[in-house]
């Protein structure tokens, strides 16, 4: 850097400009892309990641990966970002995003090699999208959102590429996912909110994982008198203490007479005794209260054969509301028969080495519970994130009941037409665009590279299936006049049995909504990557030699940062997240 900018931008900034930083800055997006690329089909392979603290991750999901790597430079975390915002919208395919968004890097690097501007490279990549946009919208197999079978090929194929596939190929896993939504969604409106399923973990069998049609609480029963099992539950929700009343703040009681202290005495058990009263007279047999209870009262309801669990979650309480059809209450004398909810059955069960309570068999839950049991908690954590993706799958279908073939299937189909589609450009434009149909080629590419086959002779096949199969309806297509046809042959990548495949046949298959998704997010962020000539960074002032950054984007430098340590005050209070080190 001179001595200009030295004086214009003072210490600590470090310029790059020019094609030094589009270059800085694409390598750094090839190189997150290259990152992942491992993780991609059903052979893709798992990557383990070691904190500061030594807690260890292992996982095959891209976007859970790249969250816990910490990069320093600003192209890498647009492509980071980006992965998380295929996560966000759709829930899957942030591997195949950044894959994909590093591809488009890899193309622009030799054509800006081959002296073309980045404004047309950005151009030509925007009317590729467009074009690919188009097709897969035609192309797109429409369907009905309540169509279960549907439904179970969807999570079959997201299951097919995850880490835990080879853990449950003998339980029902895509069964049970697709039953529990199917309980919950709004098929007319076309609606599924993921926050109405809970997900819920606890180390054992595989085999026992649960559909529950209500909700599981880590909590256990309260009193051993009172009854473990309920039947025809009548559920009342607190978010209130069943105790005497306390004051918020400091507060002095003088008390002049001893008469006084027994009067004092018996205006708290009155209050309390009214609050047990308003409880037992509202007709409920099963209690969860947000707060505590007191002892007394625990000793009123444990006679009364109710059931009570105290200290029960926020979130917990309203994951019963939405099951029990139960209103979350504060105020007791306001408890009416219309605050009741219903359940089946409150049971206690041992789950592992922990007693969980059971709430089962609501009418019309509008929430659900998956119990999810795993050898490992390393497996666990993974299969928890499995199981949310193809939750988020499934939703995708439901807003938008269209699918289309997985297996690298569509991406080289599209890439095929766009490819024959780039003749009617001129110039250079025409080179833009058929650069960015190589690169959706890398996705079938990299799924057969990962399953251990020739990518060279693989990918010579697939274009002679796939061109032979375009040019009997290329016209049609762009003429507007496509209707899809289940008689279509979608060659793709047979990972399992390393072959060339049908992939409609083998019922694999994805939401429409995913992969444009995926092609819109990758190619607006490399878009935008391409228009950036100049970055400017400013270094932290190691002050004592001891730099670190936390996860929320802070950076600061302390005596003893390079040790293990916490942000913690006395009382266990955080004052800070977990961080890394540079």
């Amino acid at each position: 850097m001179d001595s200009k900018n030295t004086q214009l931008f003072g210490n600590g900034v470090k310029r790059t400009y020019g094609t030094e930083a589009m270059r800085y800055n694409l390598l750094a997006a090839r190189l997150i892309g290259d990152l992942v690329k491992g993780f991609l089909g059903p052979r893709g392979l798992e990557k383990m990641f070691i904190d500061i603290l030594g807690e260890v991750t292992v996982t095959k999901d891209g976007a859970t990966f790249l969250r816990k790597v910490d990069v320093e430079h600003p192209a890498a975390k647009v492509i980071i970002e980006a992965s998380n915002t295929v996560d966000n919208t759709v829930g899957d395919g942030t591997t195949s995003v950044v894959v994909f968004a590093g591809a488009l890097v890899e193309k622009a690097q030799g054509l800006l090699e081959m002296g073309i501007s980045p404004a047309l490279i950005s151009d030509g990549y925007h009317d590729a999208l467009q074009m690919a946009i188009e097709i897969i919208r035609k192309v797109a197999r429409e369907s009905t959102n309540y169509d279960r079978r549907i439904m179970k090929y969807l999570v079959d194929t997201c299951l097919g590429s995850k880490a835990v596939s080879h853990f449950t190929e003998e339980i029902e896993i895509p069964s049970l996912v697709v039953e529990g939504v199917c309980r919950i969604a709004n098929f007319s409106k076309n609606y599924l909110d993921v926050d109405d399923i809970k997900i819920e973990e606890k180390i054992g069998n595989c085999s026992e994982i649960q559909l529950i049609e209500g909700t599981v609480i880590d909590k256990t029963i309260d009193e051993s008198s009172m009854p473990r099992v309920i039947e025809n539950a009548q559920i009342l929700l607190l978010d209130n203490d069943i105790q005497d009343e306390r004051t918020k703040t400091d507060a002095e009681i003088r008390i002049s007479a001893p008469t006084q202290v027994k009067q004092f005495l018996d205006i708290k058990t009155s209050n309390l005794l009214q609050k047990i009263q308003f409880v037992i007279k509202s007709g409920a047999n099963v209690i969860f209260s947000r707060g505590g209870i007191d002892p007394l009262a625990l000793n009123h309801f444990a006679k009364n054969r109710i059931l009570t669990v105290k200290r029960v979650k926020e979130n917990d309480l309203l994951w019963l509301a939405k099951a029990t059809g139960a209103k979350v209450v504060r105020d007791f004398d306001t408890i009416s028969s219309t605050d009741i909810g219903y359940a089946a059955k409150v049971y206690e069960k041992m789950v592992g080495d922990d007693k969980m309570v059971f709430v089962n068999g609501c009418r019309n839950p509008k929430s659900i519970t998956f119990l999810l049991r795993a050898n490992s908690k390393k497996i666990l954590d993974e299969f928890h994130r499995s199981v949310l993706d193809c939750i988020y799958v499934l939703r995708n279908f439901i807003t938008e009941p269209k699918i289309v073939p997985g297996g690298g299937a569509i991406e080289l189909f599209i890439a095929q037409l766009i490819k024959d589609r780039s003749y009617i450009y001129s110039g250079r434009e025409q080179i833009v665009i058929q650069k960015f149909a190589e690169a959706l080629e890398v996705i079938p590419l990299t799924i057969a590279k990962n399953a251990g086959m020739n990518t060279m002779d693989i990918g010579t096949h697939l274009r002679e299936k796939v061109h032979s199969q375009i040019q009997l309806m290329k016209k049609r297509i762009w003429k507007r006049e496509y209707q899809y046809n289940n008689h279509h042959d979608w060659y793709g990548i047979n990972a399992v049995e390393r072959k060339i495949d049908n992939m409609m046949d083998l019922h694999v298959m994805e939401p429409q909504m995913v992969k444009e998704q995926i092609l819109i997010t990758a190619t607006e962020v490399i878009i935008l990557l391409m228009r950036v000539d100049d970055v400017l960074m400013k270094k932290p002032i190691n002050i004592h030699g001891h730099t670190h950054t936390h996860i929320d984007g802070t950076t600061h430098s302390h005596k003893g940062g390079n040790k293990p340590h916490d942000h913690f005050d006395r009382l266990g209070k955080q004052q800070r997240p977990m961080h890394h080190y540079y």
